[in-house]
């Protein structure tokens, strides 16, 4: 009996998640599922990688290897001819990326 479940690790995550743009120019977008603070699970079909807050001196300062957050924009949520708002999300409690279950392990 085959499996349709897919799978990716942790670190091939971070490889796509971080990919600034795509072929053709275009921005990395991808789909979501986490559990939330209040231990429901929540999903966000398209998000990216924060293009605002950058890191540097005066752009965002998160390390995702000490705090283990990552800083996304929510694409679906956004006002007309508006930027999309920064969240952060807790990267250990990131359950799939576009559709794949994340393996946690090192």
């Amino acid at each position: 009996m085959a499996s349709n479940a897919r799978t990716i690790t942790r670190r091939a995550m971070f490889a796509e998640i971080h990919q600034d743009t795509l072929e053709g120019g275009k921005s990395h977008v991808f789909s979501l599922k986490y559990v939330k603070k209040d231990s429901t699970v929540g999903q966000k079909a398209r998000v990216r990688k924060c293009s605002k807050n950058l890191p540097g001196a005066k752009g965002y300062r998160g390390n995702i290897n000490l705090n283990h957050v990552l800083l996304l924009e929510n694409l679906d949520n956004q006002k007309p001819g508006g930027a999309p708002q920064p969240f952060e999300i807790c990267i250990d409690l990131i359950l799939e990326y576009n559709g794949q279950r994340v393996v946690h392990t090192y």
